[in-house]
């Protein structure tokens, strides 16, 4: 199949975010983008992966142009507050410090014969400095975003140029797997090589058919988004994002410069949805209202078939888990990458194209079983929670690490599985922090000798990270004022 003409369906961050890659990587594709001039934006969260800086540069994007615009601020980790029961947090930072010990260990694996110490802080990384709401500058490559993608959308729309259309398709003319035209709402029919379907949920191109449900290690389908004011900035402009869990799910919290976006995730057929809003309100003591709230809806699933003939789902479209861990904005992320890459020298065959469906369904399949394995062995006993613990059943992959974590004579997985989102390091970092079997690994270092290195690392690497640190608040006041200043005049 040649491609010369690419028309993408939908706008919000999916579609911007297709655009703006395709448009910069492959600059001799009639690119056109069809949607509605307000488009319905979902929401759900804004936190980023790792990745999310370098994709931006792919798009041809200058870092502080986009990080200004778009009110972002750094993101270390996620602290997934009182988790397991209340007083108990789980810190999972992007770095896992890959120092080697004698060529062969890792501090995770001296950690192993120091399990009394904390894991957060021993063995893990930006930890302290992060909670001082402060942020390494010498360690920025460690760091992703916290996005406002409402003003990401705007921010591209600014930015590239390409045929847009304000319209809506009112009907998809197709035949078997080929859609031959749509028709628009102003009366045109489009006609193109390749359709990218980024309406969402909404599916406008037609759903794909191999719908793989994921209720079976999934407990969420619903969530209430908000935007919250601060009330004390320096102290909640948090480098990190904070999830916790609550009696019915749990609420995420990530701060933008001007704001908090937060929500609630539960399951609608559990705590009734009225319910919810009332916590959530009460949650933030009345600094959000009802009023201000969107409902979210769906059931875990993704699509086997998201290319199929000339179309292709991205976003939404292909699939959905939930919010945790930020798999939302990095499934389109890896979902656009993966296209483009197939699509590069502007012709494909059958054989991109199931590359390109194994390739996501595989994304899909690690994240799914990444998210499942927070909801393990919850120590709350509402309603949410019992039900959760009595449907819970843990996954092949899940067995897989818990089986190495009980083997002394391997080191902790670090690397893990290449096509992975979520890789070892990954799962050891959150099942070291969880009720599980861990055995001493044998590091050729008796107990004392593990303990004097594990503190030395801690010392070098860590306990000073604070004092070097850079006031998160400070900084991005700092980058916003130099930023007006630079540009005002151009």
């Amino acid at each position: 199949m040649n491609l010369t003409d690419i028309t993408i369906v939908g706008g919000g961050t999916a579609g911007w975010l297709t655009a703006a890659y395709l448009r910069n990587q492959i600059p001799t594709l009639n690119i056109t983008l069809i949607d509605k001039k307000v488009p319905d934006t979902v929401g759900v969260g804004e936190g980023t992966l790792l990745n999310i800086g370098e994709f931006l540069e792919e798009c041809g994007f200058e870092f502080t142009d986009w990080f200004v615009k778009t009110d972002s601020t750094f993101k270390s980790s996620i602290l997934f507050k009182n988790w397991q029961e209340d007083g108990k947090d789980i810190w999972h930072p992007f770095y896992k410090r890959p120092t080697q010990i004698e060529g062969n260990f890792r501090v995770q694996d001296l950690w192993t014969q120091n399990q009394d110490l904390s894991f957060a802080k021993y063995a893990s990384a930006l930890y302290e400095v992060s909670l001082d709401n402060k942020i390494n500058p010498h360690s920025l490559d460690n760091y992703a975003y916290h996005i406002d993608c409402g003003k990401l959308v705007k921010y591209i729309q600014n930015k590239i140029h390409i045929n847009y259309i304000d319209s809506e398709v009112i009907s998809v003319n197709s035949t078997d797997d080929t859609i031959k035209t749509i028709t628009l709402l102003n009366g045109n029919s489009i006609t193109s090589d390749l359709f990218i379907d980024c309406t969402g949920w909404k599916n406008i191109l037609g759903k794909p058919t191999q719908k793989i449900k994921l209720e079976d290690r999934l407990f969420c389908n619903t969530a209430l988004a908000g935007h919250v004011p601060y009330k004390n900035k320096e102290q909640e402009l948090n480098p990190y994002v904070i999830s916790e869990a609550v009696d019915h799910g749990w609420i995420w919290n990530i701060p933008v410069y001007s704001r908090i976006g937060s929500g609630l995730v539960f399951n609608r057929d559990i705590t009734d949805i009225e319910e919810a809003k009332q916590y959530f309100v009460d949650y933030w003591d009345n600094r959000i209202s009802k009023d201000d709230l969107k409902v979210l809806d769906w059931s875990p699933y993704y699509y086997k078939n998201m290319w199929s003939g000339n179309k292709v789902c991205i976003g939404l479209s292909a699939g959905f888990i939930e919010p945790l861990e930020s798999t939302g904005v990095a499934m389109i992320t890896s979902g656009i990458t993966q296209l483009t890459n197939a699509i590069r020298e502007q012709y494909v065959t059958k054989y991109d194209i199931e590359y390109f469906n194994t390739q996501m369904q595989i994304f899909f399949e690690d994240c799914a079983d990444f998210v499942s394995m927070h909801y393990y062995k919850n120590k709350r006993k509402t309603k949410f929670w019992n039900w959760v613990n009595n449907k819970f059943v843990i996954t092949d992959r899940m067995k897989y690490y818990i089986n190495k974590m009980k083997d002394p004579n391997s080191p902790l997985p670090y690397d893990g599985h290449y096509n992975s989102i979520f890789i070892g390091c990954n799962w050891t970092t959150w099942l070291c922090q969880m009720d599980f079997e861990i055995a001493s690994r044998n590091t050729g270092f008796n107990e004392e000798q593990s303990r004097e290195r594990l503190i030395k690392e801690y010392i070098l690497e860590e306990k000073y990270s604070s004092s070097r640190g850079v006031d998160h608040t400070t900084n991005l006041d700092r980058v916003h004022e130099q930023y007006r200043v630079l540009n005002e005049n151009s």
